[in-house]
């Protein structure tokens, strides 16, 4: 099982994850909730919402969201958005498993997981769950990263020869359309549409891609976590050097953008 499927490495990095990449996020939220036809004051549930951005986006707009997620700092976090919103009416957020959800079945106008369902030990019991949870025609929402080696593959490279045997992110599923769709129709969905939504994200310099990944990258913050302070001001550095060395001062393109698979229950 990926130690991303764990709440540790999301407690680790659930202080700075929120104002890191919120930018970048909300991008991939904003289209899909474009992609579904939702009706007015729509009642959704945000499975694995890590810091809410989806939840917060549809509820400006009018919807009702149950939200969960399995780290309880990043439901703490997200708590103190909600509360710094005003949408404590709109938005209820508990800490808990995407694979056996807490909800009513048949209760919801529309499903989401945005970058999180990918993580999942049993991704087809979380997708069968986010359909039972769903209103006959509600619609489902998923999302992955699209495939990208680029700074993130050198770095994972370099920590795993400069320090073995010590956690990764383990790659991600659903990393290409037809796995998307196969996988939703598997669960049960229908009319699955796979959007790929091409979206950069770039970082000025190689030391703003560093500081970013020490303290919002889930598997290099456990990393660091796991050697501890003493260790990591040794290897640390070591990491961050041959890192450089292979790609550069920058700036740097980190990410691609995002497939965004939309079904109908």
């Amino acid at each position: 099982m990926s130690v991303l499927a764990t709440a540790e490495p999301w407690d680790l990095v659930a202080v700075d994850y929120a104002a890191q990449s919120l930018p970048y996020f909300e991008t991939f939220s904003r289209e899909a909730l474009r992609l579904v036809a939702l009706p007015p004051r729509a009642r959704i549930a945000d499975i694995a919402a890590g810091p809410g951005t989806l939840s917060l986006l549809a509820a400006t707009e009018g919807a009702t969201v149950s939200a969960i997620d399995l780290s309880p700092r990043m439901v703490n976090e997200f708590r103190g958005r909600i509360a710094a919103a005003g949408l404590a009416n709109a938005v209820d957020v508990r800490v808990g498993d995407g694979q056996q959800l807490p909800f009513d079945s048949g209760a919801y106008d529309g499903a989401f997981s945005m970058f999180g369902l990918m993580f999942f030990p049993d991704r087809a019991a979380g997708l069968r769950e986010m359909k039972r949870v769903l209103k006959p025609g509600g619609c489902g929402v998923i999302s992955s990263w699209i495939p990208f080696d680029g700074p993130f593959g050198v770095l994972f490279k370099a920590a795993s020869e400069i320090i073995p045997g010590l956690p990764s992110g383990d790659g991600f599923a659903l990393s290409d359309e037809d796995s998307v769709r196969r996988e939703m129709t598997a669960a049960g969905f229908t009319n699955v549409a796979v959007h790929r939504v091409a979206q950069e994200l770039k970082a000025d310099t190689f030391d703003k891609f560093w500081n970013a990944m020490e303290r919002t990258n889930a598997p290099l913050v456990l990393i660091k976590h796991r050697v501890g302070p003493e260790r990591w001001q040794t290897l640390g550095p070591k990491i961050r050097e041959r890192v450089g060395a292979l790609v550069g001062d920058g700036p740097l393109t980190i990410g691609r953008g995002a497939f965004v698979g939309v079904a109908t229950a």
